[in-house]
């Protein structure tokens, strides 16, 4: 929880204890002045009254008996009132200071942070907030109010992953410590969820919530999360050392050893075939968009130029997406400095925000690198960040695209442990192209697979790498020709 919304939650406690206790001091006197008007104190009756009623003769002394019961009894009246008065006013303290349930409380949060529609889907937030403690505090399970809470925000992307998959998720964690860390309202990284079972981050004994500034020589302030964990799966150490920060001033160093060490999957596949006009073509086949792509695609570039490339192909279909900032990494090897990769709708900005290419420095070796011919193979299996890179090129008319209209995924996923050990995953923003191409719906291609302009058959490319057919065609390649065709009429219509 926040510092500020913990501060805020104590406030409104101690506003209710006190009005609980103004209520019960309010009854106590009303009790009082009950047992005033019906003629008796709370204050026990003088001995000597009762001995002179006691004395009273006959039928006298009965009524006097039983007019002393009445009177014990409309004594006993306020006290009751008094007793039942305390231990409501307590019951209802009790309630009130009762702390919110974590696991609502930590999905409630992640959605107000981070989703990228702030108003919720024409919802009060605030309000719902309310009304999804109670419902827990009533006795519903947490779980069911959760996914109730993120499925009222309408989004078919958004939704609660359960721990099974969300362990089978962390597998894949490049810092393969058990952590996921994320960055908070003060743009702070943090331990976003609890270490995993059996890792070396829960061995290490660290908690939700603790503040990390640094990993092994990295800092935060001067690196994206992604870089980091695009470093560390680089250079696949044996431990790495965090920096956590403790209090003002105050850091530790916490040494964890990678337990996951497995070498990641290729997620770039290549090779070079020669065109019928004795140009070398070099073909990159994207599988997933990771941390790594970037990084494997420049190698893959530098290797096959050396063996005599001069035109690319990218393969992008059947890829479902991953990371949309590494596909925005894997723009900008083809890319000029300064050029529009595409736009991006965040929960912090009311309008599309413009990413250009090389606003991180780190990455200022990788701009530009590739300034040949390219054309890019997409179809229906094409989608989500991998869309984004198709857009990112062909907006920027550097490359046209050939095969398929794509799936037509632009929105992107952030995933957020939480303290039952599942995770919600919230659509946290939405992109769209260098000048605002919209990507839902599909990205219409500039050359259908079936034709063979310029002498550029994708089915005969394929078929010269081994790859699956999807229907017949001759073998003949000219990516130089037919980019140049195709690309005549998007620099048309960007002017």
């Amino acid at each position: 929880m926040p510092r500020c919304l913990g501060t805020v939650w104590m406030a409104v406690l101690v506003l209710a204890a006190a009005s609980h206790f103004l209520a019960f001091v309010q009854l106590v006197s009303a009790s009082v002045r009950i047992g005033e008007v019906m003629g008796q104190p709370l204050a026990t009756p003088s001995r000597p009254r009762v001995a002179r009623v006691a004395r009273a003769d006959g039928p006298v002394g009965l009524r006097s008996a039983e007019h002393s019961g009445e009177l014990t009894q409309r004594k006993q009246r306020p006290v009751i009132a008094v007793l039942v008065a305390m231990m409501l006013s307590f019951s209802l303290a009790a309630a009130a200071l009762a702390p919110p349930d974590p696991t609502v409380e930590a999905a409630w949060g992640f959605v107000r942070r981070n989703y990228y529609d702030q108003t919720f889907n024409k919802q009060d937030w605030n309000a719902l907030h309310e009304r999804f403690l109670r419902r827990v505090d009533q006795g519903e399970r947490a779980e069911s109010v959760v996914r109730e809470m993120v499925q009222s925000l309408g989004d078919r992307y958004s939704r609660v992953i359960d721990a099974a998959t969300f362990e089978q998720l962390m597998a894949f964690d490049p810092m393969g410590v058990g952590l996921v860390l994320a960055r908070n309202d003060q743009k702070e990284v943090i331990i976003s969820s609890p270490p995993f079972a059996g890792s070396s981050a829960a061995k290490a004994g660290l908690r939700q919530g603790q503040r990390v500034e640094k990993v092994d020589d990295m800092s935060f302030k001067e690196l994206s999360l992604l870089a980091v964990a695009d470093r560390v799966s680089t250079r696949d150490p044996p431990s790495v050392t965090l920096t956590l920060r403790e209090g003002e001033g105050e850091t530790r160093e916490v040494v964890l050893e990678r337990l996951r060490q497995a070498k990641p999957q290729n997620q770039v596949e290549s090779g070079i075939v020669t065109n019928a006009l004795g140009h070398k073509v070099g073909f990159l086949r994207l599988r997933t968009v990771g941390a790594r792509s970037a990084l494997e695609m420049q190698e893959a570039l530098g290797r096959l130029r050396a063996e005599g490339a001069q035109e690319w192909v990218i393969d992008l279909r059947g890829n479902g997406g991953g990371s949309f900032p590494a596909a925005l990494e894997a723009a900008e090897l083809f890319l000029p400095k300064g050029a529009t990769a595409a736009q991006v709708k965040l929960p912090s900005v009311d309008k599309e925000k413009p990413i250009l290419v090389g606003e991180e420095g780190e990455r200022q070796e990788r701009v530009g690198s590739a300034t040949e011919p390219v054309a890019v193979l997409v179809d229906a299996g094409s989608a989500s960040a991998s869309e984004v890179l198709a857009v990112a090129l062909r907006g920027n008319c550097r490359a046209p695209l050939i095969g398929s209209r794509t799936y037509g995924k632009a929105a992107v996923q952030g995933v957020f442990g939480l303290p039952n050990k599942e995770a919600v995953a919230l659509t946290v923003a939405r992109y769209s192209g260098p000048h605002g191409e919209r990507i839902e719906g599909g990205l219409e291609p500039d050359l259908s697979s079936g034709l063979s302009l310029g002498g550029l058959s994708p089915q005969g490319l394929m078929s010269a790498l081994g790859a699956p057919l999807q229907g017949g065609g001759d073998y003949g390649l000219d990516v130089e020709g037919a980019s140049k065709l195709a690309l005549a009429a998007c620099a048309e219509s960007a002017r």
